[in-house]
């Protein structure tokens, strides 16, 4: 599995709106050829840790294109341009 990972910071008083904007978008997120699960946790008041998670390298570097287009709606709520990286999972774990 390939994993983008993005770190991104809310403007104050933005983080319902954020939240109801990326809400619309889950149809669309979900059509994402080979994404296989992605998740928003928020680690603090205005800090949101993204990590989605790709069948392959390949799938990942495809997605990216549609990945800009549905992340323009959540500019206007970002505090600064978000930070991304990129990883090959190497360990994981299910109970």
């Amino acid at each position: 599995m390939y994993y983008r990972i993005t770190k991104a910071t809310v403007k104050p008083g933005a983080f319902d709106d954020a939240m109801t904007t990326m809400e619309s978008l889950r149809k669309s997120i979900g059509e994402i050829n080979g994404l296989v699960s992605s998740i928003l946790i928020r680690t603090s008041e205005n800090e949101l840790l993204a990590v989605a998670a790709y069948r392959s390298k390949a799938d990942l570097e495809s997605s990216e294109i549609k990945f800009k287009e549905l992340m323009v709606d959540m500019m206007p709520y970002m505090a600064g341009t978000p930070q991304i990286t990129f990883g090959e999972g190497v360990f994981s774990f299910n109970s």
